[in-house]
């Protein structure tokens, strides 16, 4: 896994643009930024255009946000089948045999030592160099702002759901609660995106902001991941909008920038 130096839209915004002591604070991550598979891996094309294989539309608003502050941005350089890396190593849904009711052929009758192998070619390095970075900025700066961005599907199970944005936190988390209030807040007023807390999924359940949160201390660590509705994805203009607004939005939360 590499950290990402292709920036989307670049040039919008100068680096850093108005966005005070929270340039040197905020990391971006995206965990199922492509479709993409190693070379030895094969999977049909159907199967891996499906949600099941990556998250469209996060990498682009994860690279807006990292450009408008300055900020690391670290994407996953395969799709999630491969190795899952928003999941713990002891998730069984870490690597999927079965998605979505899809047979994924190259995960059948993978041995221990291939699990182990798959998880050090393709997890630890990620979910090591994202936590160097965070270190890096926790050492330097005091904290770190970890912006963590995905997307989900319209509708699951036949139930359309009702959000255009997630803001997932953990509310008993240091500062979290309050900012996710104050970003909601803010996109409420500029926008015309629907936004809830902590849906579609829980901001506790499994995945890289818990297990960050648990290297940390309140006072070193805020997390937040976005879920973005996937009906966006192929839509650059209401991509931007929502990374704009996003990014304004921690820009001016005052509890970002009166906590340290």
């Amino acid at each position: 896994m590499r950290r990402a130096l292709e920036i989307v839209w670049a040039g919008y915004y100068k680096e850093a643009d108005g966005v005070g002591d929270l340039a040197e604070q905020v990391l971006v991550t995206c965990e199922h930024a492509t479709n993409a598979l190693p070379e030895e891996f094969e999977l049909s094309a159907e199967l891996l255009d499906l949600h099941i294989a990556w998250d469209p539309g996060a990498l682009a608003i994860a690279g807006r946000i990292a450009t408008r502050f300055g900020a690391a941005l670290w994407q996953g350089e395969y799709s999630r089948l491969v190795v899952d890396l928003n999941r713990t190593v002891d998730n069984r849904m870490l690597i999927r045999q079965v998605s979505d009711g899809h047979p994924i052929p190259f995960n059948y009758g993978l041995s221990d030592a291939g699990r182990a192998d798959r998880i050090a070619r393709f997890y630890n390095p990620y979910r090591n160099g994202v936590i160097a970075a965070a270190d890096d900025l926790i050492a330097r700066h005091g904290r770190c702002v970890h912006v963590c961005v995905h997307t989900f599907t319209p509708a699951l199970a036949g139930s359309v759901r009702g959000n255009d944005i997630g803001l997932l936190h953990d509310p008993g988390w240091g500062i979290e609660r309050p900012v996710c209030a104050e970003l909601r807040q803010h996109l409420d007023a500029s926008t015309d995106y629907v936004t809830w807390f902590n849906r579609p999924y829980s901001g506790t359940a499994d995945g890289i902001l818990p297990a960050m949160r648990k290297r940390y201390s309140p006072d070193q660590f805020v997390g937040i991941e976005l879920e973005i509705n996937q009906k966006y994805a192929s839509d650059d203009t209401v991509l931007r909008q929502i990374s704009d607004a996003i990014a304004d939005g921690l820009a001016e939360s005052p509890s970002l920038r009166t906590s340290v």
